[in-house]
Parts: structure tokens; sequence; C-alpha cells
């Protein structure tokens, strides 16, 4: 019994330690071990019902169901035009775009998640999340001397995914910018379409400070973009309404 109950804290510890490992890595990170995690486990239950015998009964249960799938497709087709706008808009209202001269900022609406990829210069075309944190930095550097949209995005996706990259990594000191946003731009950011109404903008709006408010972990400046993003909107809105 003793021996047994070792095993068990034994595994209990290691898995609190694994997880503070998992939690302590950066998003992309998390995802990618998530994906192997996953399919290791599936690859580990095959095995184990092929050994066990039980695989044989599973491949047949599938075949059985082949005949059935064509009217399964034909069923869930007939309710394609009445699904399609819905799942159109979901979509629509699922990415947040921000881009400027040298990088382009994508944020997942629903996981908060950031991504970004490099437009111009030496690494354009290179994915953030693929480069290191000094490459980062020195990008970072390069930005704030020749344009302070993309330094000021860099550095927001700094303080989100390398929290404590620098002693004076606060978002709360972006570089002040003279650019002005466009209506393009706000619905790229905001994620929503050019018929969007004022109830789905304060939706999108609301969803994304859910992720992106400094008091939850996001950044001053990207807060600042999204409240734009929605006045500037709305604003239309009632312009062209009072017309």
């Amino acid at each position: 019994m003793l021996p047994r109950l070792i095993v068990i804290l034994a595994l209990v510890a290691l898995l609190i330690f694994l997880l503070k490992r998992f939690n302590r890595l950066s998003k992309a990170k998390q995802k990618q071990i998530s994906k192997m995690a996953i399919f290791g486990a599936l690859g580990l239950l095959l095995v184990v019902l092929a050994l066990s015998g039980r695989l044989s009964w599973i491949v047949a249960a599938l075949g059985a169901l082949l005949p059935l799938i064509p009217r399964l497709m034909r069923f869930a087709l007939s309710f394609g035009p009445t699904v399609w706008p819905y799942l159109k808009r979901f979509q629509q209202n699922r990415q947040s775009h921000m881009q400027s001269r040298f990088i382009k900022l994508q944020i997942d609406m629903l996981s908060g998640e950031l991504k970004g990829e490099i437009l111009q210069g030496e690494l354009a075309g290179q994915k953030l999340q693929d480069l290191s944190l000094a490459q980062l930095q020195q990008l970072l550097r390069a930005y704030q001397a020749e344009d302070a949209d993309s330094a000021n995005l860099l550095q927001a996706y700094l303080n989100r995914v390398h929290p404590g990259w620098s002693s004076a990594g606060s978002d709360s000191t972006y570089t002040p910018s003279d650019s002005r946003m466009t209506e393009q731009q706000a619905r790229q950011i905001l994620g929503v379409s050019a018929e969007a109404d004022k109830a789905e903008i304060s939706k999108a709006h609301k969803r994304l400070m859910q992720k992106l408010h400094p008091d939850r972990g996001g950044s001053d400046y990207l807060a600042v973009q999204v409240n734009q993003a929605r006045d500037l909107l709305i604003s239309l809105l009632e312009g062209g309404a009072g017309q």
C-alpha cells in the first residue's frame, strides 16, 4: 500500500511541476505542445486498442457508418443557406488585424493570442512568434528610430508574449504617433464588415477589450487602438444616419 501511495504522490508532484513549466511558455509554444500531446494520446490509445483486440470493433463500426455519410452530408448541406450567414459573421468577428509600415499584428478575439508578421526589411515574411527575444528587441530599436506605429505594435506584442522582457517594458510609454486611423483600419481592428451596425461594433469592441485591457494583462496601446476604432465607426454611422 505504501509504495503505491509514494508512486501516486510522485506522479502528482511531477504533474504540478510540468503544469507550472507549461504556464511559463509562450502562447505559441503552449499551442504546439498541446497539439503534440493530443496526437501522442491518440496514438497511444490506438496502440492500446490494437493490443487489446478492440481496434477491429471500432474499424467495423466505422465501416458500417460509411453508407450513411452521403445522407448526412446532404442533410447538413440543406441547412447551408440558413447557417452560412451566421458562420460568416462569426469568422469575421474572430480575428483582429493591426498593421503598420513594418509589421502586421493578428489578435484572436476568442483566445486573446497575439501573432505577427514582418512586412519589410531583412526579415520580411518572418513570423514574430518564430523570432527570439533578442531579435525582437533589435527590431524594436530599429522601429523606434524609423516608425512609431511599428514600434508600438511590437512593444505591445513583447509585453503580451514575453512579460518582463524589460525592466522598462511598459506599454504606457508607447511612442507618440501622428498617423490617423482610417475607416478600413478601424474595421480590421474590430474584425467587422462594412455592413456592421452599432450593436455589432460594440460587441466586437467589448470582446476585444476583455482580452486586451491592461487590467487583464493586455496593453495600453492596443486598448487605445480598439477604443479609437469603435469611436470612429460609431461616429461614421451616426453621421450617416443624421444626413
